[in-house]
């Protein structure tokens, strides 16, 4: 280069390359764990559903009115407000399948919960013993 001449240097042009590449990188960072803050939300919802599906089981055994067979029926949870997701919410899918034991009047009860999010179908199996328990 001549003197007087302006431009940028290699050493500039590098630089500048760096601190892009560095600012994509934080850029997929952060949208990857907005996409994790999604999935966590979805999970704590199914795994609340499912507990209340568990109680709701509980009290029927209580009072003598669960009976073996399967159910299957779909819930809209409303997340907080402070929640990043576009939606506010979530569609789930439960399946109840409860089955009589050899002991009197327990059941084994498992709840599906299953939904769809970032275009991918998701379910998580709980299962639990529900009714009489030994001791009682």
């Amino acid at each position: 280069m001549k003197d007087g001449e302006k431009g940028f240097l290699l050493l500039e042009t590098l630089v500048l390359a760096a601190v892009l590449v560095l600012m994509a990188s934080a850029l997929l960072l952060y949208r990857q764990g907005l996409r994790m803050e999604a999935q966590t939300r979805f999970e704590a919802a199914a795994t609340f559903l499912a507990e209340s599906e568990f109680a709701y089981l509980e009290y029927r055994a209580a009072s003598g009115t669960l009976a073996e067979g399967a159910s299957v029926r779909q819930e809209y949870v409303a997340f907080s407000p402070e929640a990043s997701d576009v939606s506010g919410g979530g569609d789930f899918l439960l399946r109840t399948d409860i089955q009589r034991m050899e002991q009197t009047g327990a059941y084994r009860a498992a709840v599906t919960v299953a939904w769809q999010h970032g275009g991918r179908q998701h379910q998580q199996v709980y299962q639990r013993r529900v009714g009489v328990y030994e001791g009682q």
